[in-house]
């Protein structure tokens, strides 16, 4: 996976049936988590998919309000973490805020986007769950946000 944004749009341009049959349950963890994997192998993967991310959530704001606020800063912890400006969060919650982009960004999905509002409960139950998650790690990155506005 050389780059995940070409990778991203040569599914879309071949549609999910290109991809053969959908992981399901476990399997589609376990693809979600290796794909979450091999884009922490390289940081410029992470700042792609950080992009990705925030082209996703700008084109669907009126569909994703209710983890906006969250997802903005699990987007700026992973920046930070991958600018090595802030260091102080476990690889494991990286893991789970990867993975949970990776199955946000990607077009394949257990309820499609197409769907509109009714298309993002998928996605945004993957979000709620990942931020709950790592819920300790992103309050704390917050408050290193605001300590270092404060001092800057």
């Amino acid at each position: 996976m050389e780059s995940h944004s070409s990778s991203l749009d040569a599914r879309s341009a071949n549609g999910p049936q290109a991809l053969g049959p959908l992981p399901t349950g476990s399997e589609l963890t376990e693809t979600v988590l290796e794909a979450a994997r091999r884009v922490l192998r390289r940081r410029f993967r992470v700042v792609l998919l950080v992009r990705d991310a925030y082209a996703h959530l700008e084109a669907n704001a009126s569909a994703l309000t209710v983890v906006w606020d969250d997802l903005q800063a699990a987007l700026r912890l992973l920046l930070a973490w991958v600018q090595r400006s802030y260091r102080k969060v476990s690889g494991a919650s990286i893991l789970v805020l990867v993975a949970a982009l990776v199955y946000f960004v990607t077009p394949v999905d257990v309820i499609p986007d197409t769907l509109g509002a009714i298309g993002f409960v998928d996605d945004i139950a993957v979000i709620e769950t990942a931020v709950e998650t790592v819920r300790t790690e992103l309050d704390r990155f917050r408050e290193w946000e605001d300590t270092k506005a404060l001092s800057s």
